[in-house]
């Protein structure tokens, strides 16, 4: 998800231990907590909440581990950070995890935060109500698998539709009636009615286009905590859903630019996202198969791309509540 954030940015302070509250001094015979660095693709906004919920609410501790989270930016390079033995947990897309695994990434997905897709198109309310509808120009990350995708579904070449980059500001926005851009429902939309504009958001799943979001990626092979990782994180996601205030404080402390007000929004605008229709923290093997299917004929990853070794099931448990 790697759009600027529209409203113009400190870069937030590169903080990631989060401490749960202070306890009494540990049990001497309790096993030592399993140190997991987790890196973010991006800085820290509601999209990463139930990771910041999970330190803050102690589900992680409980579950054995001590997570400390190191926040992204554009072109965070998580995977390689694995790799590099920097962090042990990494956030990717599906799109771009089977991609790397083509160029010979080493690392596997294991839990999505988004079942559906994040990213769209963002227009105004008058304008376009369907991906068909689209013409003129479009502000997009030229290249990008989704800008690809949209081209070719929606023949944007022999219907004159321009591409040009998008400039990570909403400014054009919020002055052009006509504007069209790509947009990741945990931040532009928002942002834009924050400023008082009426817009509509076409979803990437809505055109097809659906890779898992936010999807926590472990080294291959995937290390024996693997999965009490995933059900700590399924809780804590859960968690956050269910409560989401304390985690928006801590991230927006962390990320001025993100607001109480704009996280609050975030966080109520991505609610279907994250459950989709599978539910929270689901994985089809069909999911992935179409997913590198039209990666397949985008060009992007080659013929019988390995697509069945990039995610790996697990058994965690459909988190209810908050503990």
């Amino acid at each position: 998800m790697i759009l600027a954030l529209a409203l113009a940015c400190s870069t937030p302070e590169p903080t990631t231990a989060i401490a749960p509250a202070a306890t009494l001094e540990p049990n001497r015979d309790e096993p030592a907590l399993i140190p997991i660095r987790l890196a973010l693709n991006w800085f820290p906004e509601a999209e990463f909440g139930g990771f910041y919920e999970g330190v803050l609410g102690g589900h992680y501790e409980r579950a054995g581990f001590a997570v400390e989270i190191i926040p992204g930016g554009p072109g965070a390079p998580t995977l390689q950070l694995i790799e590099s033995g920097q962090a042990e947990v990494a956030i990717t897309a599906a799109d771009d995890l089977l991609i790397k695994r083509s160029k010979r990434a080493k690392a596997v997905g294991v839990w999505p935060a988004f079942q559906l897709a994040p990213n769209g198109l963002m227009v105004h309310e008058a304008g376009a109500a369907s991906f068909e509808d689209i013409s003129g120009t479009v502000a997009i990350e030229p290249g990008s698998p989704f800008e690809a995708f949209l081209s070719a579904q929606y023949t944007w070449d022999d219907r004159g539709v321009t591409r040009v980059p998008y400039s990570g500001s909403i400014g054009p926005f919020l002055t052009d009636p006509t504007f069209v851009q790509q947009a990741y429902i945990t931040s532009e939309p928002c942002v834009a009615r924050s400023k008082g504009a009426a817009t509509r958001f076409l979803k990437a799943s809505d055109a097809g286009w659906n890779p898992y979001g936010t999807l926590v990626a472990v080294a291959t092979p995937a290390p024996d905590w693997t999965e009490d990782f995933v059900a700590a994180t399924q809780t804590s996601w859960q968690a956050y859903i269910d409560a989401p205030d304390r985690a928006n404080a801590r991230m927006s402390e962390l990320n001025p630019d993100m607001t109480p007000e704009l996280l609050a929004c975030v966080s109520a605008a991505q609610a279907e996202f994250l459950t989709g229709t599978d539910g929270l923290g689901a994985m089809t093997e069909e999911r992935w198969e179409t997913m590198n299917r039209q990666l397949e004929e985008l060009g992007l990853v080659p013929k019988d791309n390995p697509w069945r070794q990039a995610f790996l099931a697990t058994d965690a448990p459909v988190a209810t509540g908050t503990p």
